[in-house]
């Protein structure tokens, strides 16, 4: 059986190439549109860490039956993070939903990490508090968050749309992967569920740097261009006669 430190190792090695890739991809992005592609190489990077700090057996806890690294849950905290970041900007919504939806996964996440370190009663008590994450999740990008027809075009809608269902799809599923391994319904073994998550994990940092960075007209019409458009404003000085403003290269030809 592969040992945990070189499925770690290897799961990082992938995510680096990812994050460099992705890097590239931004670069060719338009100016005003690479800070969301910049969210997409940081997510990837932070897992990509996480990795590294798992592979190492650092940031360990004890859970019920083994010792576990709350790395992961760093990176994800990050990750999930920079999602929100970019599911907020393309709805348009107002912020306060973007920061509701990255709450309810923080409360999931760390509330999976509570279940394996109590175990028993308690962990299935901490285990409604996930359900509860979940559906609160759901609740705001499917309610408050989804974009409305007179803030958004429909390459916005698309993009928002498609990283909806990818947000609910892979939070879940990494939560169900969570909910059964050893720690806490031990429906899986230690090496079954670290496959099952890390299998999850480059799937979905895939699919949500593919959607991102492949939307340019979603992101040209989500970036902010108003500072772009405005004319420059240091070569301008007061007329003679006081009446208005016009560039100094006008009285120069004067």
């Amino acid at each position: 059986m592969i040992e945990h430190t070189t499925t770690f190792t290897l799961t990082s090695a992938i995510l680096a190439a990812m994050t460099v890739g992705f890097l590239v991809r931004t670069r060719r992005l338009a100016v005003n549109s690479r800070r969301y592609g910049y969210a997409v190489v940081g997510a990837c990077a932070a897992m990509c860490v996480a990795y590294l700090l798992m592979a190492a057996e650092l940031l360990t806890v004890t859970t019920t039956g083994r010792e576990e690294s709350i790395a992961r849950f760093l990176g994800y905290s990050i990750a999930w993070g920079t999602v929100c970041y970019v599911l907020g900007a393309v709805s348009g919504a107002d912020r306060r939903y973007t920061l509701a939806a990255f709450g309810a996964i923080l409360i999931s996440l760390w509330a999976t990490v509570a279940s394996w370190i109590l175990g028993g009663r308690a962990g299935t008590l901490v285990s409604l508090v996930i359900a509860a994450g979940v559906i609160a999740l759901t609740g705001v990008l499917y309610g408050p968050l989804a974009p409305g027809g007179k803030r958004t075009g429909s390459e916005r809608l698309l993009l928002y749309t498609r990283l909806k269902k990818l947000t609910v799809l892979a939070f879940v599923g990494l939560l169900v992967t969570g909910l059964l391994s050893e720690q806490n319904l031990a429906f899986t073994d230690a090496f079954v569920g670290q496959t099952l998550a890390t299998y999850l994990d480059i799937v979905w940092l895939a699919g949500f740097g593919g959607l991102v960075l492949e939307s340019t007209a979603a992101l040209g019409d989500t970036a902010p261009t108003a500072a772009m458009n405005s004319p420059p404003t240091d070569d301008i000085v007061p007329d003679s006669d006081g009446d208005a403003d016009v560039p100094e290269t006008v009285h120069a030809a004067d």
